[in-house]
């Protein structure tokens, strides 16, 4: 009996002492499961096993909603822990219509970017409307030359000397919708800029694209299995393209100038003030973002990524003012 219950005091050491030692190297074997609507460029981020595994160690697990940053604001976000759309001012708009539970966090960065072919790029650098910010440096796409050749109706096959690409189509880059997507608001307010508020020459832009997605991943997905057989010019995230655009011939353009768009979590509920404050700060997580494509406070540029400053970006609007001019845009789209 004496040896049966030291056996029996043995075993349930060994049970707590294994507690003990599982929740202190690891609180992934039962992590809690948070909720969040994301903008769907983060989406390939958020499903590495890398970035899932980082989370468990700190007892988290994430079941997680795509959707156009703009109409996150719209949608009913009873339920959810978070949000995290494309920029600050559509944080903003979210917070407005549900009341965070903590301050928002931005936690990466990734400036608009414009996703193309050498062959595409080539008929731009002819007809005066893509360069390079220096020898062997990363090309830029001038927007106000872009504008200028969409007011006169240029097309594709109106480019002086191309054999490449001769097709009827209006010289655009083809982006989502304004009001559903921050990379297109975004870029109508680089737009908007660059033409000294022509909300004619704005209009015209999207208008010539026809019906458009709502998400900046679908274009995206589009484009990298169907290249120009879906369009020349795709606008994108940099981190995007970073991550899974780098083909045999294809290249990145920054709009000249562009905006960087400020990755932002909003907190709903104290895990999810939780998790923006370890996507912030965690050196592996911020690591991880770096690794796709995305610009952290914590790692270096990615490969592949310019280094911009100056005349190349321009802020980007407080949030009443660039709803005012998506709303003003929405109606003539209408």
């Amino acid at each position: 009996m004496r040896r049966t219950g030291w056996l029996i005091v043995l075993v349930v050491l060994l049970v707590v002492a294994g507690a003990s030692i599982g929740h202190l190297l690891g609180r992934d074997a039962d992590p809690r499961e948070l909720t969040g609507v994301i903008g769907s460029e983060k989406a390939g981020f958020f499903a590495d096993p890398e970035v899932k595994a980082a989370l468990a160690r700190h007892g988290l697990r994430l079941r997680l909603d795509p959707a156009g940053s703009r109409r996150m604001a719209g949608m009913p976000l009873d339920g959810y822990d978070f949000a995290f759309p494309g920029s600050a001012p559509a944080a903003v708009e979210i917070a407005r219509h549900r009341r965070p539970a903590a301050p928002a966090v931005t936690v990466f960065s990734s400036p608009l970017a414009v996703a193309s072919t050498s062959p595409i790029v080539d008929l731009l650098q002819s007809a005066g409307l893509a360069r390079r910010a220096a020898a062997g440096g990363h090309w830029t796409l001038d927007v106000k030359a872009l504008v200028e050749a969409n007011q006169r109706q240029l097309r594709w096959d109106q480019i002086p000397g191309n054999a490449t690409f001769q097709v009827k189509q209006a010289v655009l880059v083809a982006t989502t919708r304004p009001a559903d997507s921050n990379s297109a608001a975004l870029y109508a307010a680089i737009l908007n800029q660059v033409t000294g508020g022509n909300l004619n020459a704005v209009t015209k832009l999207f208008a010539d694209q026809g019906a458009v997605d709502t998400t900046t991943e679908e274009p995206f997905e589009s484009w990298l299995s169907r290249t120009t057989n879906f369009a020349p010019l795709v606008l994108v995230y940099e981190a995007q393209f970073l991550d899974r655009g780098k083909g045999d011939n294809h290249v990145l353009l920054y709009p000249q100038p562009t905006i960087v768009s400020e990755h932002t979590v909003v907190p709903f509920t104290a895990a999810g003030a939780e998790l923006a404050k370890l996507l912030q700060t965690d050196p592996q997580l911020q690591r991880l973002a770096a690794a796709h494509g995305f610009r952290t406070a914590g790692a270096p540029l990615a490969p592949g990524a310019a280094a911009l400053g100056g005349p190349d970006v321009i802020p980007s609007p407080d949030e009443p003012t660039l709803q005012a001019l998506l709303d003003a845009l929405e109606e003539r789209l209408a």
